[in-house]
Protein backbone atom coordinates (compact mmCIF):
# COMPACT_ATOMS: atom_id res chain seq x y z
CA UNK A 1 0.00 0.00 0.00
CA UNK A 2 0.92 4.15 -0.07
CA UNK A 3 1.33 5.66 2.77
CA UNK A 4 2.46 9.24 2.62
CA UNK A 5 4.28 8.18 -0.76
CA UNK A 6 6.25 5.92 0.82
CA UNK A 7 5.13 2.21 -0.21
CA UNK A 8 5.18 -0.01 2.99
CA UNK A 9 6.25 -3.48 3.07
CA UNK A 10 4.46 -6.12 5.12
CA UNK A 11 6.65 -9.26 5.88
CA UNK A 12 6.40 -12.03 9.07
CA UNK A 13 10.07 -11.94 9.89
CA UNK A 14 11.62 -13.80 13.54
CA UNK A 15 10.39 -10.79 15.30
CA UNK A 16 6.73 -11.08 13.79
CA UNK A 17 5.05 -8.79 11.22
CA UNK A 18 6.35 -5.59 10.95
CA UNK A 19 6.36 -2.35 8.02
CA UNK A 20 9.63 -1.23 6.06
CA UNK A 21 9.45 2.27 4.19
CA UNK A 22 10.68 2.10 0.35
CA UNK A 23 11.97 4.70 -1.64
CA UNK A 24 9.50 7.05 -2.76
CA UNK A 25 7.94 6.24 -6.32
CA UNK A 26 5.35 5.79 -8.96
CA UNK A 27 3.89 2.12 -10.18
CA UNK A 28 2.39 1.25 -13.19
CA UNK A 29 1.84 -2.66 -13.96
CA UNK A 30 0.43 -3.87 -17.49
CA UNK A 31 1.45 -6.59 -19.62
CA UNK A 32 3.29 -7.12 -23.26
CA UNK A 33 3.28 -10.26 -25.34
CA UNK A 34 1.34 -12.95 -25.92
CA UNK A 35 -1.38 -14.19 -28.37
CA UNK A 36 -5.03 -15.26 -28.45
CA UNK A 37 -5.63 -19.06 -29.00
CA UNK A 38 -8.66 -20.57 -29.92
CA UNK A 39 -9.51 -23.77 -28.17
CA UNK A 40 -11.34 -26.59 -29.10
CA UNK A 41 -14.93 -25.84 -28.21
CA UNK A 42 -13.52 -22.38 -30.34
CA UNK A 43 -13.60 -19.93 -28.13
CA UNK A 44 -10.19 -17.64 -27.81
CA UNK A 45 -7.78 -17.63 -24.62
CA UNK A 46 -4.49 -15.47 -24.53
CA UNK A 47 -1.35 -17.23 -23.37
CA UNK A 48 2.19 -16.41 -23.31
CA UNK A 49 1.79 -13.10 -22.05
CA UNK A 50 4.07 -11.41 -19.23
CA UNK A 51 3.38 -9.75 -16.44
CA UNK A 52 5.69 -6.03 -16.11
CA UNK A 53 5.53 -4.08 -12.93
CA UNK A 54 7.39 -0.50 -13.57
CA UNK A 55 8.56 1.32 -10.52
CA UNK A 56 10.05 5.07 -10.74
CA UNK A 57 11.72 7.14 -8.41
CA UNK A 58 10.31 10.23 -7.63
CA UNK A 59 12.64 11.91 -5.26
CA UNK A 60 15.85 11.54 -7.46
CA UNK A 61 17.62 12.12 -11.14
CA UNK A 62 16.73 9.70 -12.98
CA UNK A 63 19.35 7.50 -14.68
CA UNK A 64 20.03 6.98 -18.39
CA UNK A 65 18.92 3.50 -18.44
CA UNK A 66 16.52 1.55 -16.68
CA UNK A 67 16.74 -1.85 -15.12
CA UNK A 68 14.65 -5.41 -16.24
CA UNK A 69 15.26 -7.67 -13.38
CA UNK A 70 14.45 -10.91 -14.51
CA UNK A 71 14.14 -13.76 -11.73
CA UNK A 72 15.26 -17.27 -12.22
CA UNK A 73 13.76 -21.00 -12.18
CA UNK A 74 10.10 -21.19 -9.65
CA UNK A 75 10.71 -17.65 -9.03
CA UNK A 76 8.71 -14.29 -10.07
CA UNK A 77 9.87 -10.25 -9.78
CA UNK A 78 8.69 -10.74 -5.97
CA UNK A 79 12.06 -11.90 -5.48
CA UNK A 80 13.29 -7.97 -6.20
CA UNK A 81 10.48 -6.45 -4.25
CA UNK A 82 11.42 -7.66 -0.75
CA UNK A 83 13.56 -9.75 0.99
CA UNK A 84 12.10 -13.42 2.94
CA UNK A 85 13.13 -11.71 6.19
CA UNK A 86 11.43 -8.25 5.58
CA UNK A 87 14.37 -6.08 4.71
CA UNK A 88 13.80 -4.03 1.36
CA UNK A 89 14.75 -5.95 -1.91
CA UNK A 90 16.90 -4.80 -4.73
CA UNK A 91 14.36 -3.06 -6.59
CA UNK A 92 14.08 -0.63 -3.40
CA UNK A 93 18.23 -0.21 -3.70
CA UNK A 94 18.31 0.65 -7.28
CA UNK A 95 15.48 2.94 -6.81
CA UNK A 96 17.34 5.30 -4.44
CA UNK A 97 20.33 5.73 -6.73
CA UNK A 98 17.72 7.08 -9.76
CA UNK A 99 16.64 3.42 -11.70
CA UNK A 100 13.68 3.03 -13.47
CA UNK A 101 12.59 -0.97 -12.54
CA UNK A 102 11.18 -2.92 -14.37
CA UNK A 103 10.39 -6.68 -12.49
CA UNK A 104 8.99 -9.22 -14.85
CA UNK A 105 6.61 -12.80 -14.30
CA UNK A 106 8.30 -14.34 -17.25
CA UNK A 107 5.52 -16.65 -19.14
CA UNK A 108 3.50 -19.11 -17.60
CA UNK A 109 4.88 -17.94 -13.93
CA UNK A 110 3.47 -15.87 -11.32
CA UNK A 111 1.04 -13.53 -12.52
CA UNK A 112 1.87 -13.96 -16.25
CA UNK A 113 -0.75 -17.70 -15.54
CA UNK A 114 -2.07 -18.42 -18.81
CA UNK A 115 -2.37 -22.31 -19.64
CA UNK A 116 0.59 -23.63 -21.91
CA UNK A 117 -0.79 -24.93 -25.68
CA UNK A 118 0.43 -27.63 -26.19
CA UNK A 119 0.18 -28.26 -22.21
CA UNK A 120 3.47 -28.94 -20.60
CA UNK A 121 5.23 -30.97 -17.52
CA UNK A 122 5.48 -28.81 -14.38
CA UNK A 123 8.36 -29.11 -12.63
CA UNK A 124 9.25 -28.05 -8.93
CA UNK A 125 11.95 -27.49 -5.78
CA UNK A 126 11.32 -28.90 -2.75
CA UNK A 127 11.76 -27.81 0.48
CA UNK A 128 14.66 -29.92 0.98
CA UNK A 129 16.30 -29.41 -2.54
CA UNK A 130 15.63 -25.43 -1.68
CA UNK A 131 17.62 -25.95 1.46
CA UNK A 132 20.48 -28.08 0.02
CA UNK A 133 21.31 -25.54 -2.87
CA UNK A 134 20.18 -22.08 -1.84
CA UNK A 135 19.40 -21.34 2.15
CA UNK A 136 21.55 -24.24 3.56
CA UNK A 137 23.65 -25.42 1.67
CA UNK A 138 26.55 -25.61 4.98
CA UNK A 139 24.59 -28.49 6.55
CA UNK A 140 24.90 -30.88 3.77
CA UNK A 141 28.48 -30.12 1.76
CA UNK A 142 27.59 -30.98 -1.50
CA UNK A 143 30.14 -29.09 -2.96
CA UNK A 144 33.48 -27.88 -1.40
CA UNK A 145 32.49 -24.22 -0.67
CA UNK A 146 29.33 -24.87 0.60
CA UNK A 147 30.76 -24.86 4.05
CA UNK A 148 31.82 -20.83 3.65
CA UNK A 149 27.98 -20.40 3.71
CA UNK A 150 27.18 -17.89 6.72
CA UNK A 151 24.98 -15.20 4.81
CA UNK A 152 20.84 -16.63 4.62
CA UNK A 153 18.99 -14.94 7.32
CA UNK A 154 17.82 -17.42 9.85
CA UNK A 155 18.20 -20.78 9.88
CA UNK A 156 17.31 -22.07 5.90
CA UNK A 157 15.07 -24.93 6.97
CA UNK A 158 11.84 -26.04 6.46
CA UNK A 159 9.89 -24.41 9.85
CA UNK A 160 12.24 -21.03 10.19
CA UNK A 161 9.65 -18.24 9.15
CA UNK A 162 12.62 -16.49 7.30
CA UNK A 163 12.81 -19.85 5.17
CA UNK A 164 9.20 -20.69 4.94
CA UNK A 165 8.61 -17.09 3.44
CA UNK A 166 10.86 -17.77 0.78
CA UNK A 167 9.43 -21.23 0.03
CA UNK A 168 6.16 -19.86 -0.05
CA UNK A 169 7.02 -16.96 -2.94
CA UNK A 170 7.76 -20.28 -4.94
CA UNK A 171 6.14 -21.49 -8.06
CA UNK A 172 6.22 -24.40 -10.54
CA UNK A 173 8.01 -24.09 -13.64
CA UNK A 174 7.80 -25.53 -17.00
CA UNK A 175 9.92 -28.44 -17.58
CA UNK A 176 11.05 -27.63 -21.32
CA UNK A 177 13.84 -25.76 -21.06
CA UNK A 178 13.42 -24.56 -24.76
CA UNK A 179 9.41 -23.56 -24.27
CA UNK A 180 10.88 -21.36 -21.73
CA UNK A 181 13.63 -19.80 -23.58
CA UNK A 182 11.51 -19.31 -26.56
CA UNK A 183 8.46 -17.54 -25.23
CA UNK A 184 10.99 -15.38 -22.28
CA UNK A 185 12.81 -14.13 -25.45
CA UNK A 186 9.62 -12.64 -27.28
CA UNK A 187 8.34 -10.97 -24.38
CA UNK A 188 11.31 -10.00 -22.35
CA UNK A 189 12.08 -8.69 -26.16
CA UNK A 190 8.67 -6.75 -26.27
CA UNK A 191 9.34 -5.13 -23.12
CA UNK A 192 12.38 -3.64 -24.40
CA UNK A 193 10.87 -2.99 -27.70
CA UNK A 194 7.85 -0.79 -25.50
CA UNK A 195 10.10 1.33 -23.16
CA UNK A 196 11.89 2.54 -26.34
CA UNK A 197 15.38 3.40 -25.27
CA UNK A 198 18.35 1.53 -24.17
CA UNK A 199 18.11 -0.30 -20.81
CA UNK A 200 20.02 -2.53 -18.81
CA UNK A 201 19.53 -6.36 -18.39
CA UNK A 202 19.34 -8.07 -14.87
CA UNK A 203 18.88 -11.63 -14.13
CA UNK A 204 19.34 -14.36 -11.92
CA UNK A 205 19.80 -18.21 -12.61
CA UNK A 206 17.85 -19.53 -15.15
CA UNK A 207 17.03 -16.05 -16.21
CA UNK A 208 20.67 -16.07 -17.48
CA UNK A 209 19.86 -17.58 -20.76
CA UNK A 210 16.74 -14.83 -21.24
CA UNK A 211 20.16 -12.16 -20.64
CA UNK A 212 21.93 -12.99 -23.73
CA UNK A 213 18.68 -14.41 -25.87
CA UNK A 214 17.11 -11.11 -25.31
CA UNK A 215 20.59 -9.18 -25.83
CA UNK A 216 21.02 -10.89 -28.95
CA UNK A 217 17.11 -10.17 -30.25
CA UNK A 218 17.57 -6.47 -29.40
CA UNK A 219 21.21 -5.31 -29.55
CA UNK A 220 20.98 -1.65 -30.25
CA UNK A 221 18.71 -1.67 -27.65
CA UNK A 222 20.74 -3.51 -24.21
CA UNK A 223 23.55 -1.29 -23.19
CA UNK A 224 24.46 -3.71 -20.47
CA UNK A 225 24.19 -7.42 -18.98
CA UNK A 226 24.48 -8.05 -15.09
CA UNK A 227 24.31 -12.03 -14.68
CA UNK A 228 24.13 -12.85 -10.95
CA UNK A 229 24.92 -16.96 -10.86
CA UNK A 230 24.23 -16.72 -14.66
CA UNK A 231 22.93 -20.85 -15.82
CA UNK A 232 25.73 -22.37 -16.78
CA UNK A 233 28.72 -23.71 -17.94
CA UNK A 234 28.58 -23.63 -21.17
CA UNK A 235 27.71 -26.71 -23.43
CA UNK A 236 27.31 -28.92 -20.27
CA UNK A 237 25.20 -29.14 -16.60
CA UNK A 238 27.52 -29.99 -13.74
CA UNK A 239 25.04 -29.71 -10.76
CA UNK A 240 23.75 -31.71 -9.44
CA UNK A 241 25.09 -33.82 -12.29
CA UNK A 242 27.40 -33.83 -14.99
CA UNK A 243 25.52 -34.18 -18.36
CA UNK A 244 25.41 -32.42 -21.91
CA UNK A 245 22.84 -29.60 -22.22
CA UNK A 246 23.00 -26.32 -23.66
CA UNK A 247 24.13 -26.60 -27.38
CA UNK A 248 24.56 -23.34 -28.30
CA UNK A 249 26.89 -22.60 -25.13
CA UNK A 250 25.02 -20.37 -22.69
CA UNK A 251 21.39 -21.25 -24.60
CA UNK A 252 19.50 -24.36 -25.58
CA UNK A 253 17.51 -22.21 -28.71
CA UNK A 254 19.59 -20.13 -31.37
CA UNK A 255 21.50 -17.59 -31.01
CA UNK A 256 23.58 -15.29 -33.34
CA UNK A 257 27.17 -16.64 -34.20
CA UNK A 258 30.08 -15.07 -36.37
CA UNK A 259 30.61 -17.22 -38.69
CA UNK A 260 26.66 -18.13 -38.41
CA UNK A 261 25.79 -21.83 -36.56
CA UNK A 262 23.42 -23.34 -38.96
CA UNK A 263 24.63 -27.39 -36.81
CA UNK A 264 25.78 -26.56 -33.45
CA UNK A 265 26.88 -30.01 -32.86
CA UNK A 266 29.04 -30.35 -35.86
CA UNK A 267 29.80 -25.92 -36.24
CA UNK A 268 30.55 -25.33 -32.52
CA UNK A 269 33.99 -27.55 -31.91
CA UNK A 270 34.20 -27.99 -28.47
CA UNK A 271 37.00 -27.63 -26.72
CA UNK A 272 37.77 -29.61 -22.68
CA UNK A 273 40.01 -27.39 -20.42
CA UNK A 274 40.36 -29.83 -17.73
CA UNK A 275 40.30 -27.93 -14.00
CA UNK A 276 43.74 -27.74 -12.09
CA UNK A 277 41.50 -27.98 -9.00
CA UNK A 278 39.07 -30.65 -7.30
CA UNK A 279 36.98 -27.64 -6.17
CA UNK A 280 36.33 -26.21 -9.62
CA UNK A 281 34.83 -28.10 -12.47
CA UNK A 282 36.27 -28.59 -15.58
CA UNK A 283 35.29 -26.40 -18.63
CA UNK A 284 34.23 -26.73 -22.04
CA UNK A 285 35.37 -23.99 -24.57
CA UNK A 286 35.11 -23.63 -28.30
CA UNK A 287 37.90 -24.99 -30.16
CA UNK A 288 39.83 -22.04 -31.41
CA UNK A 289 39.68 -20.14 -33.62
CA UNK A 290 35.94 -19.42 -31.55
CA UNK A 291 32.83 -18.09 -33.41
CA UNK A 292 31.91 -14.49 -31.76
CA UNK A 293 28.43 -13.91 -30.64
CA UNK A 294 27.90 -11.22 -33.16
CA UNK A 295 25.19 -9.05 -31.30
CA UNK A 296 26.79 -9.34 -28.16
CA UNK A 297 30.17 -8.40 -29.29
CA UNK A 298 32.03 -5.76 -27.08
CA UNK A 299 28.51 -5.64 -24.58
CA UNK A 300 29.80 -5.12 -21.23
CA UNK A 301 28.82 -7.81 -18.71
CA UNK A 302 29.40 -8.46 -15.20
CA UNK A 303 29.08 -12.07 -13.78
CA UNK A 304 28.87 -12.09 -9.82
CA UNK A 305 28.88 -14.94 -8.00
CA UNK A 306 28.97 -15.69 -4.37
CA UNK A 307 31.84 -17.47 -2.56
CA UNK A 308 29.92 -20.54 -1.00
CA UNK A 309 27.46 -20.73 -4.39
CA UNK A 310 27.55 -23.98 -6.08
CA UNK A 311 28.26 -21.40 -8.78
CA UNK A 312 31.19 -21.14 -7.35
CA UNK A 313 32.80 -24.14 -9.52
CA UNK A 314 31.69 -23.63 -12.94
CA UNK A 315 31.14 -19.83 -13.38
CA UNK A 316 34.39 -18.67 -14.00
CA UNK A 317 34.22 -21.21 -17.54
CA UNK A 318 30.77 -18.77 -18.72
CA UNK A 319 32.67 -16.45 -18.37
CA UNK A 320 36.01 -17.25 -20.08
CA UNK A 321 33.23 -18.79 -22.77
CA UNK A 322 31.99 -15.45 -23.54
CA UNK A 323 35.19 -13.16 -23.52
CA UNK A 324 36.73 -16.15 -25.72
CA UNK A 325 33.11 -15.10 -27.95
CA UNK A 326 33.76 -11.51 -28.15
CA UNK A 327 32.11 -10.34 -25.20
CA UNK A 328 33.69 -7.71 -22.69
CA UNK A 329 32.41 -9.72 -19.95
CA UNK A 330 34.03 -9.11 -16.03
CA UNK A 331 33.99 -11.56 -12.97
CA UNK A 332 33.10 -10.54 -9.95
CA UNK A 333 33.99 -12.95 -7.56
CA UNK A 334 32.24 -11.47 -4.16
CA UNK A 335 34.88 -12.81 -1.74
CA UNK A 336 37.75 -10.93 -4.01
CA UNK A 337 35.51 -7.63 -2.82
CA UNK A 338 35.84 -8.94 0.58
CA UNK A 339 32.02 -9.96 0.41
CA UNK A 340 31.92 -13.32 1.81
CA UNK A 341 29.54 -16.19 2.59
CA UNK A 342 27.33 -15.80 0.07
CA UNK A 343 24.84 -18.53 -1.95
CA UNK A 344 22.94 -18.41 -5.18
CA UNK A 345 20.55 -15.70 -3.41
CA UNK A 346 23.04 -13.13 -3.04
CA UNK A 347 20.08 -10.63 -3.19
CA UNK A 348 18.19 -12.20 -0.63
CA UNK A 349 21.02 -12.72 1.86
CA UNK A 350 21.99 -10.34 5.05
CA UNK A 351 24.88 -8.22 2.94
CA UNK A 352 22.52 -7.85 -0.25
CA UNK A 353 22.83 -4.17 -0.02
CA UNK A 354 26.54 -4.66 -0.11
CA UNK A 355 26.40 -6.87 -3.70
CA UNK A 356 24.05 -4.27 -5.40
CA UNK A 357 26.60 -1.54 -4.17
CA UNK A 358 29.11 -3.37 -6.48
CA UNK A 359 26.79 -3.70 -9.57
CA UNK A 360 26.06 0.29 -8.91
CA UNK A 361 30.04 1.41 -8.69
CA UNK A 362 30.56 -1.21 -12.01
CA UNK A 363 27.29 0.65 -13.83
CA UNK A 364 28.64 4.01 -13.43
CA UNK A 365 32.20 2.85 -14.37
CA UNK A 366 30.79 1.55 -18.12
CA UNK A 367 28.49 4.44 -18.41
Amino acid sequence: MYRNGLIVLWAATLAGTHTVNGTPHVRDIFFVGGEYIETDNGDHVRQGQMYVEHLRPTDSTIQAYPIIFIHGATRTGIDWLTKPDGQPGWADYFLARGYECYLVDLPYQGRSPSPPTPPQDLRYFSTEVAAQRFTAPEDFGLWTQAALHTRWPGAGHMGDPVFDQFFSSGNYLIDNVTFQQTTARATVSALVDRIGRPVVLLAHSNGGAVLWLAADARPGLVKALVAIEPLGPPFRADFPAVADARPYGLTDIPIAYDPPVADPAADLVKDLHVSNSTDLANCTLQAEPARKLANLTDLPVLVVTGQASYHARYDWCSVEFLKQAGVDAEHLQLEAANITGNGHFVFMETNSDSIASQIAKWLAKIF
